[in-house]
């Protein structure tokens, strides 16, 4: 039986196992999820930048188009950081199409003044829809008005068949998913991109990040690359 004077050593022991599965770099990253196309990045300008243009040459550049922003929980950077790549994609001269596909807490509308109605829950659901020019070659689908279970209406055939619209006049599709402790929402884009990019808090818990890579590897779809997002 354990006693009493033996809960602060078990604790320490628990403690100490946390933080050795804690990911603070690619290392430890790519024991949790295995090795994505393209190296880690952080989230400064410059290698954004970079990211930007390898992500042109290696994932959009052999015809994909779609490619969605995961991460596991609400405010780990996911809708910062899809607004700032799909930014720098239209500043490249590349046709961009951001989608805000979190139904659950959408927040990409406010980030460039648009109203959130007439968006992608919208398109879903058979409503009129309505892009919004946020930048030159950048429109933004805000998430519109949901009416009903998100999950479900992701689960309507119309989502493949706009994806699939979208690609002919856009090269760049973001995708900002709902994060991964909400839900399973964000498997429907996974599965259609075959690929998406992991948004990762400096100190997440390794475990946490090879429970979803389960679910990734579940939906066919492979991390394309990883930003280490520090707020």
């Amino acid at each position: 039986m354990l006693q009493l004077a033996e809960l602060p050593v078990l604790a320490h022991a628990v403690w100490t196992r946390r933080q050795s599965r804690r990911v603070r770099g690619e290392r430890e990253l790519v024991a949790a999820i295995g090795n994505p196309l393209l190296a880690a990045r952080p989230s400064s300008p410059e290698a954004l930048g970079v990211l930007c243009q390898q992500l042109l040459e290696h994932w959009f550049g052999a015809g994909r188009t779609l490619l969605p922003l995961v991460s596991l929980r609400a405010g780990d950077g996911r809708s910062t950081l899809a607004a700032e790549l799909a930014r720098r994609f239209a500043a490249m001269g590349e046709r961009t199409l951001l989608i805000d596909a979190d139904l659950r807490a959408p927040s990409l509308h406010a980030r460039f003044g648009s109203s959130h109605r007439r968006g992608l829950a919208d398109l879903l659901a058979g409503r009129d829809v309505q892009l919004t020019a946020c930048q030159e070659n950048l429109a933004l689908l805000a998430a519109g008005t949901v009416r009903g279970d998100p999950l479900e209406l992701l689960s309507r055939l119309r989502l493949r068949h706009f994806l699939a619209a979208a690609a002919r006049p856009f090269r760049v599709v973001l995708i900002d998913t709902p994060a991964a402790e909400r839900g399973p929402d964000l498997e429907m884009f996974a599965a259609l991109a075959r690929g998406v990019l992991l948004v990762v808090r400096p100190g997440e818990d390794g475990t946490r990040l090879t429970w979803l890579r389960g679910r990734l590897s579940r939906c066919a779809a492979v991390p394309v690359a990883t930003v280490f997002h520090r707020r």
